[in-house]
């Protein structure tokens, strides 16, 4: 049986255990090793899946799945737990994942940021990245989010007040819509989030910003000065987190990536570059993000969409994962909202940043409909009384957003994560992969030979994987090494040829038609050396290429 189980959020000690027990049911599949420390001194594990006898690890494609560097998005490391324990469980009866294992290399960190879910599963409250406190060392007087009351959650406040904008609803009390303009002299209410009140002078209340002001995903090393101001939550420098420091060497280490897939929550939705109406992407790179969010919607069922298209409003964002991965390193880059509740409430979802400004009260009445019916009213939590230490008699209840909306119920997070799998296993087939379809020589004079060397790209992305990475030169090229037998002699042909790129079928269209079409061998590429040994003579040829692998064949000469 599998050892990942999804009855509760998994703490930093069991991800450990639970990763170590993997290794040990799977030697020759699966290494687990530590890529740095987080700001508290929390291993940082990243998890190597492939089947070792085929090759190495750096001798592959590889692709980096990366979870929960948002700390309460922990739906993303159950993501990427059930990617692991998928491709373990399947190896040697499903076909695409032994393909996989066979030919590719899967990175996973399951918890980019083990810090911040540390906190969130401590206090059940909202914190948005790491812990470090920034930008200031102590936090402001102000409404601070805490578990007043000890129940393990936090909550909403929902206190009486004459002049408060909000009334209950006429066909569900629970539920608090908006004071019509001209509305006088009904019970009204003022509604907070739980926490303590520093410093009350006894009728204001503001929120204290977080103590916890750090966004790791802002901290990665964009184009910062391309937007008009850096956020304070990005930190103080590109790459100053030591969680951010741990990837991006991480990444530098393996040139072969080809693609990345960030785990968050929540939305139901697939996002991919570009971040702004501004970016340019090329058609080549749009074509391909456009059959690969297909085959996203496919399998999850959730929408594939640019960041650009999901914002609200025009300003410009700098760019943060997707920025880094797909602008800066040229990989396929993409982002994965798990956790829809209004799908699950059985409401037609609008566009995520709409519904977050505003939205139809049907819409909540579904959802209170579905906490009471499937959740025992678990979601939203009936409004119960309590003695505020500062504002006195009050209710706590609404949502419980850290484990109803930020993340699905534990009954429900296996299915919500397992078609993602399925979707990541296909995304990291589609990667280049080198072979090499022929090497031969002839004898063209006593003693002298030419060998001659063939080589395909046999996957269905180009070595170079986007044109972004061609127009940053940060791809690397098709290098063919002859390797000649001891005594002889080459004399002609370098011993490295540099072949350049190899197309693959992600450009070919749906059907062969006779307008513009070309196709021709540019998957191909040869090589040529004449040596001068003896017959019999052992020669070997090593082809390599960062993105698209490295592969050897060896023949004797005559």
């Amino acid at each position: 049986m599998s050892p990942l189980s999804y009855e509760r959020f998994p703490g930093h000690e069991d991800l450990a255990k639970l990763l170590e027990s993997w290794q040990d049911r799977h030697p020759g599949l699966v290494e687990s090793a530590s890529i740095g420390a987080s700001w508290k001194g929390r291993d940082i594990w990243m998890v190597t899946l492939t089947n070792i006898e085929t090759g190495p690890a750096e001798e592959k494609p590889g692709f980096l799945v990366e979870a929960n560097i948002h700390a309460n998005e922990i739906t993303g490391s159950f993501a990427a737990l059930h990617l692991i324990d998928h491709v373990l469980s399947g190896y040697g009866s499903d076909e695409l994942v032994t393909r996989l294992l066979d030919t590719r290399v899967l990175y996973v960190v399951p918890r980019l940021n083990p810090d911040g879910v540390e906190q969130v599963l401590a206090e059940g409250r909202y914190i948005r990245s790491s812990v470090r406190p920034h930008p200031l060392d102590a936090q402001e007087p102000g409404l601070r989010l805490r578990d007043i009351d000890g129940d393990g959650r936090v909550l909403f406040m929902r206190v009486p007040d004459p002049d408060g904008p909000w009334k209950p609803c006429p066909v569900e009390p629970r539920l608090l819509v908006r004071r019509d303009p001209d509305e006088y002299g009904g019970d009204y209410y003022r509604i907070f989030q739980e926490g303590e009140i520093v410093g009350y002078d006894g009728a204001t209340v503001r929120l204290a910003a977080p103590l916890e002001g750090l966004d790791l995903g802002q901290n990665l090393p964009t184009d910062w000065a391309a937007a008009p101001e850096t956020p304070a939550n990005a930190g103080p420098y590109p790459g100053s987190e030591p969680e951010i420091q741990a990837i991006l060497r991480a990444v530098a280490e393996r040139p072969n990536l080809t693609g990345f897939v960030s785990c968050h929550t929540f939305g139901g939705l697939h996002l991919r570059p570009p971040m702004n109406a501004e970016d340019n992407m090329s058609h080549a790179d749009l074509r391909i993000y456009e059959e690969l969010g297909a085959c996203a919607t496919e399998l999850t069922g959730y929408p594939a969409i640019s960041f650009n298209d999901l914002k609200h409003e025009p300003a410009y964002f700098r760019g943060g994962q997707l920025g880094w991965y797909y602008n800066q390193l040229g990989l396929l880059a993409w982002i994965t909202e798990f956790w829809n509740p209004l799908s699950a409430a059985g409401r037609k979802p609008h566009h995520p940043s709409g519904w977050l400004i505003d939205h139809a009260v049907e819409d909540d009445l579904a959802l209170i409909s579905w906490s009471d019916d499937e959740l025992g009213g678990q979601g939203f939590v009936d409004w119960y009384p309590f003695d505020h230490p500062q504002l006195g008699p009050i209710e706590l209840g609404g949502w419980d957003m850290i484990n109803y909306f930020y993340n699905p119920p534990f009954d429900r997070i296996e299915r919500e994560v397992a078609p993602h799998s399925e979707w990541v296993v296909r995304l990291a087939l589609r990667s280049p992969r080198l072979e090499i379809r022929s090497l031969t020589s002839e004898l063209v004079s006593p003693g002298v030979y030419r060998v001659h060397l063939v080589v395909q790209n046999t996957g269905w992305l180009p070595t170079n994987v986007t044109q972004r990475a061609l127009e940053r030169n940060v791809s690397g090229t098709l290098v063919a090494t002859l390797d000649p037998p001891e005594h002889a002699t080459l004399l002609s042909g370098a011993p490295a040829h540099d072949l350049g790129q190899l197309d693959g079928r992600s450009n070919a269209r749906t059907t062969t038609t006779w307008w513009g079409h070309n196709p021709g061998t540019p998957d191909l590429a040869s090589a040529e050396w004449i040596v001068a040994a003896a017959e019999g003579a052992p020669v070997t040829v090593t082809v390599s290429h960062p993105r698209a692998g490295t592969v050897r064949a060896s023949l004797s000469l005559g």
